[in-house]
């Protein structure tokens, strides 16, 4: 009885360690960053501004609004009207260029990247 007693320890080890190692598997990328860069022009000022290497998965606001943006980064770009990245204006490739279009003028607010 007394090798029972010490191997229940050591299973019990094992599917806690086997768990831990599942879920860091299971956790998704989004933080991993788009290398490179998303260039835009204002839209309030027409001054150039830019993310740098963005994190991929997250919605984020582009301060200004864009008036023009370019895809320098290594994934997809999801362009938005909105700040909550709810309305969809266009999915700009790695190496394209998006413009804002109108009348009336429909500047983007936000941004998401990944692979979509």
């Amino acid at each position: 009885m007394t090798s029972k007693r010490r191997t229940a320890p050591i299973r019990c080890l094992g599917t806690v360690v086997g768990a831990t190692l599942l879920l860091i598997a299971l956790v998704p990328s989004s933080a991993q960053a788009a290398d490179g860069q998303f260039p835009y022009i204002r839209f309030d000022t027409g001054t150039l501004d830019a993310l740098v290497n963005p994190p991929n998965g997250l919605c984020l606001q582009l301060p200004g609004g864009a008036a023009h943006a370019g895809n320098d980064t290594d994934a997809t770009a999801f362009v938005y009207a909105d700040t909550g990245c709810q309305q969809l204006l266009a999915i700009v490739g790695v190496g394209g260029t998006w413009d804002e279009t109108g009348p009336p003028p429909l500047p983007a607010r936000s941004v998401g990247f990944g692979s979509g």
